[in-house]
């Protein structure tokens, strides 16, 4: 559970004099230093090499680690930066010692649940438990902050580096920037949890419109820290699980990735996935869901144009899909999957037509069945050709249900 709203801003007004503090004096002993060596200091290169008259690299001159270490932060950075250590490794040296830091601070003072209190008791000590992570994870952003003057999580730069969904999200951004919109993001993600947890996760109006802010303000931020086509980009690459979501296929349409993007571009105002995520859009009445989803048609269709539009629409049919896929197996050309899925859907409303026609017998509904199944048949057979009969055997199978079994005779 995440700190009441109420929380999260009375800390914050602490941030400032918990950055001084923490710069002045890093803490007691237990706090120990992440990089302080056991053994006798270690001396690391000023420079890589230097030159001599002769061209040989002779090793450049050494300072011991404990005359770079410092337990003042500003100082540890001039430390570093005065021994040749280039800019992201002076960050990340330096972030993560307050890593280390933080990580003791959350280790101390564990929460136990008694075993006899009530399930309002044990939900009130984990929301205690939460503000104060969450309290401490504000005042480590702003110690980073005021350090190397913007805002940097080392974990985010890992999660960048080794998470492959986020690799394919953010891979188009430099490192630097990749890290940060997702530290941003995640910042903006606790912001949201922690409204969400005050509210006990049942929002009224006053909930959401704080939901919003958060969500303003991270698109704000994010603007500042990309230029516009970057910005956009991001857009459209949060964007992309519309697809998903709404399980949009484009099987066997010609669409280029341009018009793809165009597409993506569309559904935005229809249902906006990166604000839905700190604000749920409300459910739409049925009638409400017809008329979004015509309009998203259309936009998909001044996209595309009218012929590839019909056959975006034949794509988002799971029956064309098969065939279709079953066409790309055996090489056969999409064409020939546009026919077999035709006489399919008009042997499937030819067939519900005679099974209702009250003004035939059963003898006569049974031999316009097998009539109509011999036709479809033909039909199919000269469209897969050489493939006709492995149809027959995998995903043609629904021609069976065209005639359906007879109807055991019943013996008195």
């Amino acid at each position: 559970m995440k700190p009441p709203v109420f929380f999260a801003l009375s800390t914050a007004s602490n941030l400032a004099l918990a950055a001084v503090l923490l710069l002045s004096r890093r803490g007691s002993p237990a706090a120990t230093h992440a990089l302080l060596p056991a053994a006798p200091s270690p001396a690391i290169h000023l420079t890589a090499t230097s030159a001599t008259a002769a061209g040989e690299q002779t090793p450049a001159p050494t300072v011991p680690w404990r005359a770079i270490e410092s337990n003042d932060y500003p100082q540890y950075l001039a430390n570093l930066r005065a021994a040749g250590c280039p800019p992201w490794l002076v960050r990340d040296i330096v972030v993560a010692d307050i890593d280390d830091l933080y990580q003791q601070k959350h280790r101390t003072d564990p929460v136990y649940v008694e075993p006899w209190l009530s399930e309002d008791q044990r939900r009130e000590v984990s929301r205690g438990q939460s503000a104060k992570n969450l309290a401490l994870r504000l005042e480590k952003r702003a110690v980073v902050k005021t350090l190397i003057g913007y805002e940097w999580d080392n974990h985010a730069d890992e999660i960048w580096n080794w998470d492959l969904l986020t690799s394919l999200t953010l891979g188009f951004l430099p490192d630097d920037k990749a890290a940060q919109v997702l530290h941003r993001q995640e910042q903006a993600t606790d912001d949201a949890q922690a409204i969400r947890g005050a509210a006990n996760f049942i929002l009224i109006d006053a909930d959401r419109a704080n939901l919003k802010s958060v969500y303003d303000s991270l698109q704000t931020d994010l603007g500042r820290l990309l230029d516009s086509s970057e910005f956009d980009e991001l857009q459209l690459r949060g964007q992309q699980p519309f697809l998903v979501d709404h399980d949009l296929h484009f099987d066997g349409v010609s669409i280029t990735g341009g018009e793809l993007r165009e597409v993506v571009r569309a559904s935005k105002p229809f249902k906006d996935i990166a604000r839905n995520e700190f604000v749920s859009a409300r459910p739409l009445a049925e009638a409400d869901q017809m008329v979004q989803a015509a309009g998203f048609a259309a936009q998909v269709e001044a996209v595309l144009g009218a012929e590839r539009f019909a056959d975006y629409q034949r794509a988002q049919d799971p029956e064309f899909r098969e065939t279709f896929a079953f066409s790309q197996q055996n090489n056969l050309p999409k064409t020939a999957a546009i026919a077999v899925y035709d006489s399919r859907r008009t042997a499937s409303r030819q067939a519900d037509e005679i099974q209702q026609d009250g003004s035939l017998s059963a003898d006569e509904r049974t031999t316009a069945l097998a009539v109509l199944k011999a036709a479809t048949l033909n039909n199919v057979s000269a469209a897969m050709g050489g493939s006709f009969q492995d149809y027959l055997a995998g995903p043609g199978q629904w021609l069976a249900t065209l005639v359906p079994p007879p109807t055991p005779v019943q013996t008195p």
